[in-house]
């Protein structure tokens, strides 16, 4: 029987007896159908870098698995994007993938699944999570499950209504086990999941899409006691522990950052993949990152308030970027742009277009609401940051290794820039700040910079500053940002406004990127030539 994991814990360098293969699996669901008590009482995980081939492993193991002489294992694997899944089942020679986009209109998603499920025709289905987390418990028996990537077991929503008749709807018919949690204030309210009966009480509970996708919730109590309450602040929590007793496994990149593992440690046990691609060159050497605010950490309230601040920042990065090919994101609701074309969500899980790519632009903001940040911290123990550094900056690490960072073989700086500090540190010890697009930017403070004039495009320089700029740049090619900033300083440029000193630093980062890139070029260049002469 082929091995498809090694279990063995990272720190304990004793040979095998850890180890956990498929034949055990096997004998382990046995014994379970004979003894009722659980022997899968841990999740498995495997945490392991972005690009390093978790799924091309995991498909290649399981196919293994398929290929081998009397095995009847089956599996189902787990993913976030439909993309994702797609190109997972190009894995197998024959699988069942059963996605919305591959679905008649007549069909409906969840439905196909169970009746699958009920008489199974492949022994690898491939679904997504919202597909997954709506089939029942008992019916996933005898099946081995992988979580792809899939890491948000948790939303949060604030529902607007003061009917009555819906709030007792809510409250009698939605859910059960209602429990006070502060006694003292009686402010906050828990309750689990109710089973819904009828047709029309089920389209009401599909329309909360928050109560229907989870188990838990936690909310404010005096939504339900105050008639004159409008706003109901809802957390809904993905209960895993009802799976405890079936061979899930989840695969992810710094797992161990995630809400689910943070909230749940003592469910987990780390394992390993096989044959995990290593890195050429460390991710730390690789990555070189800018950021535009020493003091700010974006916000959505702060992108409202400071438009053309915010305005500034796009203006730069379009001068800076223009002839290049890059990727970026920000907010759906962030009204700036950059190359149309060149967009892509922040969720950039399942990506591998931009793997070429030597640039990207990361403008979006994913700090959890205050009210969210306190209901998670009262329902799963831990705090708002926790949720800020699985939010944004896991997602902010995915979106960045979509480029070239990806390829592990590869030796490229790839470059990234961001909004703030502590985005550039969560990424890289290798930052730099690009001063002069944010003048005079107090925490909170709102309106136009000081001698903005113009917010749509950097203020351009006169031709006798312009021409400082390039003799400078021509008597030091190596452009060091010590001696520019020198520059700066020195009585020549005595005369700069607040604007001319935010378009020399413009110039200067421009020409720094069109050195890195020419760089670039000049060593793929140099390794295509030593491919085609050294073809071995």
């Amino acid at each position: 029987m082929s091995q498809l994991l090694n279990t063995n814990n990272k720190n304990d360098e004793r040979p095998d007896t850890g180890m956990a293969d498929l034949s055990k699996l096997i004998n382990m669901e046995r014994v379970q159908m004979i003894n009722p008590t659980p022997i899968y009482n841990k999740f498995k995980y495997v945490s392991a870098e972005c690009g390093s081939g978790k799924t091309y492993q995991l498909c290649k193991n399981i196919n293994k698995v398929l290929n081998t002489k009397g095995s009847t294992e089956k599996f189902i694997i787990v993913q976030n994007t439909q993309k994702l899944a797609t190109d997972t089942s190009q894995n197998f020679d024959s699988c069942k993938l059963l996605i919305s986009d591959l679905m008649p209109r007549s069909k409906n998603v969840i439905n196909t699944v169970l009746d699958f499920l009920k008489a199974p025709v492949e022994r690898v289905l491939i679904i997504s999570d919202k597909t997954f987390f709506r089939i029942p418990v008992e019916m996933l028996e005898g099946w081995q499950i992988w979580l792809d990537d899939v890491t948000n077991f948790h939303s949060f929503k604030n529902i607007n209504d003061d009917n009555q008749r819906i709030k007792d709807i809510i409250y009698h018919e939605l859910m059960q086990e209602h429990e006070i949690v502060d006694e003292e204030k009686e402010r906050y309210l828990t309750a689990k999941k109710k089973a819904v009966k009828g047709d029309l009480m089920n389209k009401i509970a599909q329309e909360l899409s928050v109560i229907a996708e989870n188990d838990i919730f936690i909310m404010n109590n005096d939504y339900f006691v105050d008639p004159e309450k409008v706003q109901l602040n809802i957390l809904g929590w993905k209960d895993l522990s009802k799976y405890l007793g079936l061979p899930v496994t989840f695969m992810g990149a710094n797992f161990e950052n995630s809400l689910i593992y943070k909230a749940n440690q003592g469910m987990f046990e780390e394992i390993s993949l096989d044959d995990l691609q290593q890195r050429k060159v460390p991710l730390t050497e690789r990555l070189k990152v800018y950021y535009f605010s020493e003091n700010i950490k974006l916000s959505k309230t702060w992108k409202e308030r400071n438009p053309s601040q915010l305005q500034r920042v796009y203006a730069y990065l379009s001068e800076v970027l223009e002839g290049q090919e890059y990727y970026w994101t920000n907010n759906n609701t962030d009204k700036q742009k950059l190359h149309k074309a060149y967009r892509i969500s922040p969720d950039a899980r399942g990506h591998n277009d931009y793997k070429d790519r030597h640039t990207c632009v990361w403008l979006a903001c994913m700090r959890p609401d205050d009210t969210e940040a306190k209901l998670c911290e009262l329902l799963l123990k831990i705090t708002g940051e926790d949720i800020h550094q699985a939010r944004e900056y896991e997602n902010l690490h995915q979106f960045a290794l979509r480029g070239i960072s990806r390829q592990f073989n590869n030796d490229a700086t790839q470059i990234v820039y961001v909004f703030d500090k502590w985005q550039a540190e969560s990424l890289s010890t290798n930052i730099e700040h690009i001063p002069g697009v944010l003048e005079n930017v107090a925490p909170g403070a709102s309106g136009r910079p000081k001698g903005a004039t113009n917010v749509k495009r950097l203020p351009a320089l006169s031709d006798t500053k312009s021409k400082r700029f390039s003799r400078w740049k021509k008597d030091n090619p190596g452009l060091e940002l010590v001696a520019f900033k020198a520059f700066l300083a020195s009585t020549v440029n005595a005369d700069l406004s607040p604007d001319d000193t935010t378009a020399m630093w413009g110039r200067y980062q421009k020409a720094v990127q069109k050195r890195d890139a020419n760089s670039v070029r000049n060593t793929d260049m140099k390794s295509n030539s030593m491919s085609k002469n050294n073809p071995l």
